[in-house]
């Protein structure tokens, strides 16, 4: 997912970004657990626009020195570093009804797990944004490890709008390229950002 005014991207063509997960539930593994990096995703089908795909991704916490985020860390899944912010435990007033919050029998989004952790994280994955990197130290040294090279299979464009009683509605489009100026907002649909099919595209890391 991203929604960045800067961004670009074709499908066939290559892309450099670190991703970051909004995380719904994060539970600690046990010496009983499978204790390996894994991923795998649920699709989503655009209805409501944040019912897109859901990650569960298993890794370490890695260490850093600070972050400006009381809930943000960082995950390893097999050498790529993934930038974690945690979702609320539930809505505060006025907040937006496109909000995702945290599913029963999470571990609570604070304190964030100690460095070398073995976590499991589900979420949903968007770009690491520069306000949101910029917010990690080492920041150049946290960098790479989670920049990337992927090849774009897919670019889905979502738009959304307030359905009957104010119920939000989604829905996606293929389109092939990003493109920022022909966002639209209307009374009817409004661009609410992209959709990314990946592949990594690196010689060397996962």
């Amino acid at each position: 997912m991203v929604a960045s005014d800067g961004f670009t991207a074709e499908v066939g063509g290559m892309v450099e970004m670190p991703l970051s997960l909004y995380c719904r539930y994060r539970t600690r593994l046990s010496a009983d657990d499978d204790r390996r990096p894994a991923a795998s995703s649920i699709p989503g089908d655009h209805r409501h626009p944040e019912t897109r795909s859901v990650h569960d991704l298993v890794g370490r916490a890695v260490a850093m020195e600070s972050t400006v985020w009381t809930a943000g860390w960082m995950l390893d899944v097999d050498g790529l570093g993934i930038y974690v912010s945690e979702a609320d435990t539930g809505p505060s007033p006025g907040s937006s009804a496109f909000e995702v919050y945290r599913e029963a029998g999470s571990d609570p989004a604070a304190p964030v797990p100690e460095p070398g952790t073995w976590t499991r994280v589900r979420g949903q994955l968007s770009i690491a944004e520069p306000y949101e990197t910029g917010a990690y130290e080492p920041e150049a040294e946290l960098l790479r490890h989670a920049v990337r090279t992927w090849l774009v299979h897919r670019i889905v464009r979502l738009d959304g709008r307030s359905g009957s009683g104010g119920l939000p509605q989604g829905r996606g489009e293929d389109v092939t390229v990003v493109q920022h100026t022909g966002l639209r907002y209307s009374a009817a649909w409004s661009t609410l950002g992209y959709l990314l099919d990946l592949e990594h595209a690196d010689h060397e890391g996962p």
